[in-house]
């Protein structure tokens, strides 16, 4: 093996051995500690931070392998018995402070926990079956004035059940738009089909879509053609121009790296006297894109972090990480997404459906 593939395992062993002590705290520390507190001198059996651990993924493998109605609810209660588990150890840190401290008892302290986490968690689920409609206004020229765009990004069908795809579209045939922009993370799950994702081909406006990383993760091509027969304009790396030749929609393959919208927006060829619109599912490559002449980018990815104190580390590796942004003469545009990833909860923010009106 070369030193750069070498050098690439190694991040990548790195990279699943964080990830897996990250999940074992999230999964397996507090209902342990919480037990522990409620009855002091317990001692966990050695099978059962296995049991905490192993279950989630094997019931996920469920899903994969039998892919119907049930195995659905099944992997989304354990993605939402996770949100639980990270809302509990967000609280748990502060609370073990306060119990070292002598200011509060173990038992105390696990009784004021549980029933933080439980309003915290009915809030959280609550939250995120509302859709939120937000409206950002956008100077536009003279010529498209008056234009209405609605932008939906990461719904997460899949993670998300099919059914909540109805309320989206209902929501947006509301809106009146005169286009429907999609940003990606449309589906996170392999086997999604035509009749699962059929309400989209009921949106009473032209309908563009850009893959997300979610996409790319499972099965991208499958879902593209998905889209296609249901008369969504796919557009990978590939640019589409209004018939009167006033707006160039541009869509970029979502990509982990950084200098993708760089590397691909050259290739393609700039409408002189169109308004230029980048869609791309991640806040990255604002300033590539104003260069080639984009006026607007609409991008998610982020989620605004989901569940507090999540935000805190996404704003670390995307500091342009909600709403608006002034880059180089383009704007910028964050959605926090329409839908959830994992856990069916929010905390901290909302599902937003953007209405985009052209001033």
């Amino acid at each position: 093996m070369s030193s750069t593939g070498t050098l690439r395992f190694s991040r990548r062993l790195a990279f699943l051995l964080v990830v897996t002590v990250v999940f074992g705290l999230v999964m397996v520390y507090p209902p342990l500690r919480i037990l522990h507190w409620l009855q002091p001198g317990w001692q966990a059996p050695a099978y059962l931070g296995a049991l905490l651990f192993l279950t989630p993924f094997a019931l996920r493998l469920v899903h994969e392998r039998l892919h119907n109605t049930f195995s659905r609810y099944l992997s989304a209660a354990v993605m939402l018995w996770l949100g639980v588990c990270f809302i509990a150890l967000s609280l748990l840190l502060p609370a073990e402070l306060l119990v070292l401290s002598n200011l509060l008892a173990p038992q105390t302290a696990a009784q004021a926990l549980l029933a933080a986490v439980a309003v915290l968690s009915a809030y959280g689920a609550a939250n995120a079956l509302r859709l939120h409609v937000r409206i950002l206004d956008v100077n536009a020229p003279a010529a498209i004035r008056g234009q209405r765009w609605v932008q939906i990004s990461d719904v997460h069908i899949g993670s998300r059940q099919p059914g909540f795809l109805r309320p989206i579209v209902t929501r947006i045939n509301s809106l009146q738009a005169d286009y429907v922009l999609i940003t990606g993370d449309l589906v996170d799950m392999r086997g999604i089909s035509q009749q699962d994702l059929a309400p989209l081909g009921e949106i009473n406006a032209p309908v563009l879509f850009c893959i997300g990383n979610h996409e790319r993760y499972v099965d991208v091509d499958d879902i593209c053609q998905r889209l296609r027969n249901l008369g969504v304009q796919v557009l990978r790396n590939q640019s589409h121009t209004a018939a009167d030749g006033r707006l160039q929609f541009v869509g970029i393959d979502d990509a982990e790296s950084k200098s993708q919208v760089g590397r691909e927006i050259v290739k393609l060829q700039p409408e002189a006297e169109a308004y230029r619109v980048l869609l791309y599912h991640r806040p990255d490559g604002a300033a590539e894109a104003a260069r080639w002449g984009a006026r607007l980018m609409l991008t998610g990815h982020t989620h605004r972090g989901q569940i507090v104190p999540f935000n805190f580390l996404v704003k670390r590796v995307f500091p342009q990480y909600y709403r608006s942004y002034q880059v180089d003469g383009l704007h910028l545009y964050v959605s926090p997404g329409t839908g959830t990833w994992g856990p069916t909860l929010r905390l901290g923010s909302k599902c937003e459906i953007t209405l985009i009106r052209l001033l």
